[in-house]
């Protein structure tokens, strides 16, 4: 019975029949050694006689090569080799291969006419760098020919990556007819898309009231310790400070009338009607009104806006609607404690120059009513809405790079105090004319 021939064992250096029959006769002297198939039962094709190194290629046996060994360093080892007008690439230019010969290469490729890689067997980017290095010291006129159709695309990819990227063209200066124009135009697409976002949020907010379940608790809550209880601290400070501010300010002129006593009316009517409302107002939109941009500014920067709408989520429900529902009930709560605080530093102004308390209370209760304080609360009411849209706004519009939800942040502090004075007046207007 003819023994069976076995796969080698080691390193695979040398002839591979002489390695199997070694390897054959060490497992034979090893009492227990398992048998192993001959290397024919194994499938087609040859068995590699070693594991290729790390970023290398699987290298044939010695006896496909004629019996050359293989190398130091994986595979067949390049030549460059300069004939007359022709610089020939041949063997595995690869990374491991490549730094032995590039400083000869790049010298034998001047004046070179044609670079032949006919006998290129493999190349990868760190090879394909060297052949355009050479084509480069060779000259523009220099022809790279022979390369098989692995060569040639990789050689191609190398050459694309090494491209410069087309430089943009300079941009053209526009006259002052079409600069006004361009303003024109992009404020028209500015105020569509207010547009489209103020309808866009009144059948959010008429979809609410028809579908209570659409507004989430959770983060309606959320959204007013935001908005209203970490905001009371500044709010009292504040109010007490234009408390204080109006009180001496105006008893500056009041006394030269004798009329000081006075004061608490003129302060009152003031803080309720006007000052409150409005100072609060800008409390919420250098405050909240940044915040809600920059927060959904960023959410649109990293494209989870666009993630939402994917998913089927609605952005103006999910994000839009709690914001405005706390803004809108946090604003006036936030007017109120301003008033509060600011006939509380006017008291204080009082008391310093000598009048009663009950004095003070006597003319407050006869200089302001009930209507002035509603009338104020119900602007800060529509303040806070209008404020907590306009961040919305600038928020969900955000452009892309680092700078947009700065942008945002700044469009939305800017364009929140902007209408908060519009509406200001408009309500002033108004308020005259329906004899409030």
């Amino acid at each position: 019975m003819t023994p069976r021939e076995e796969i080698p064992v080691g390193e695979g250096q040398g002839d591979r029949r002489t390695g199997r029959e070694e390897g054959a006769a060490e497992r034979s002297s090893t009492p227990g050694s398992p048998a192993l198939p001959p290397a024919e039962d194994l499938g087609p094709g040859r068995a590699p006689d070693a594991a290729p190194e790390p970023g290398g290629a699987v290298v044939p046996a010695a006896s496909d090569r004629g019996g050359v060994p293989a190398p130091a360093g994986g595979g067949e080892a390049p030549e460059v080799v300069r004939d007359g007008e022709v610089l020939r690439f041949s063997g595995r230019l690869t990374s491991l291969t490549a730094g032995r010969v590039w400083r000869p290469a790049l010298s034998a490729a001047k004046g070179a006419r044609r670079i032949d890689l006919s006998r290129l067997s493999v190349l990868d980017t760190s090879g394909a760098a060297l052949v355009l290095a050479a084509a480069e010291e060779a000259g523009k006129d220099v022809a790279i020919e022979g390369a098989s159709r692995p060569v040639a695309a990789v050689l191609e990819r190398s050459r694309g990556a090494a491209r410069p990227a087309p430089q943009a063209p300079p941009a053209r200066r526009l006259g002052l007819v079409r600069l006004l124009g361009a303003w024109g135009v992009g404020r028209m697409q500015a105020a569509a898309d207010g547009v489209a976002f103020l309808g866009e949020s009144s059948s959010t907010v008429v979809n609410a009231l028809r579908r209570p379940r659409n507004l989430r608790a959770a983060d309606v809550l959320r959204h007013l310790d935001e908005v209203g209880t970490r905001a009371f601290g500044l709010t009292l400070l504040l109010g007490v400070l234009i408390g204080v501010i109006l009180a001496f300010q105006s008893s500056i002129p009041m006394r030269q009338f004798g009329a000081e006593i006075f004061i608490p009316r003129l302060v009152g009517i003031s803080l309720l009607r006007e000052l409150g409302p409005l100072l609060a107002g800008v409390v919420l939109a250098g405050r909240t009104g940044s915040a809600y941009a920059a927060e959904l500014g960023t959410m649109t920067v990293n494209e989870e806006v666009s993630a939402l709408r994917i998913m089927g989520i609605d952005p103006m429900v999910m994000l839009v609607l709690p914001r405005l529902v706390a803004a809108t009930i946090a604003m006036p709560v936030l007017a109120l404690v301003m008033d509060l605080a600011g006939l509380l530093g006017m008291g204080g102004v009082m008391l310093s120059l000598g009048f009663p308390v009950q004095l003070v209370l006597n003319q407050l209760h006869a200089g302001i009513g009930l209507s002035d304080m509603l009338g104020g609360l119900g602007k800060a009411a529509v303040f806070g809405l209008v404020i907590a849209g306009i961040g919305c706004r600038a928020g969900l519009s955000a452009g892309s790079g680092p700078r947009a939800v700065g942008d945002a942040a700044t469009a939305a502090v800017v364009g929140g105090i902007v209408a908060l004075v519009m509406l200001d007046g408009v309500f002033a207007v108004l308020f005259f004319r329906l004899g409030w």
